[in-house]
């Protein structure tokens, strides 16, 4: 079974591991609905998988901050 990192990596240019990434966040995304009524709860389970599809294609896996950039980064923000 491939990673996550690697799948949203392989999902910029193929399809099939977008699916995949959606169908691991299936849980997720039902326990996020399960408090919507019944007639609502479609509707949001699909704008909740647009929504990750959106953030998958935008999210830059190349400019992710290392752990000392990030505990600086959260050190200036509690700092301020």
């Amino acid at each position: 079974m491939a990673t996550l990192y690697s799948l949203v990596k392989e999902s910029k240019n193929n399809p099939e591991a977008l699916e995949e990434v959606i169908e691991m966040f299936g849980p997720k995304v039902s326990k996020a609905i399960a408090q919507t009524s019944a007639n609502e709860k479609d509707d949001l389970s699909q704008e909740l998988k647009i929504l990750l599809m959106k953030c998958i294609q935008l999210y830059d896996l190349d400019n992710v901050p290392g752990f000392w950039e990030f505990k600086d980064k959260l050190s200036k923000r509690n700092s301020s």
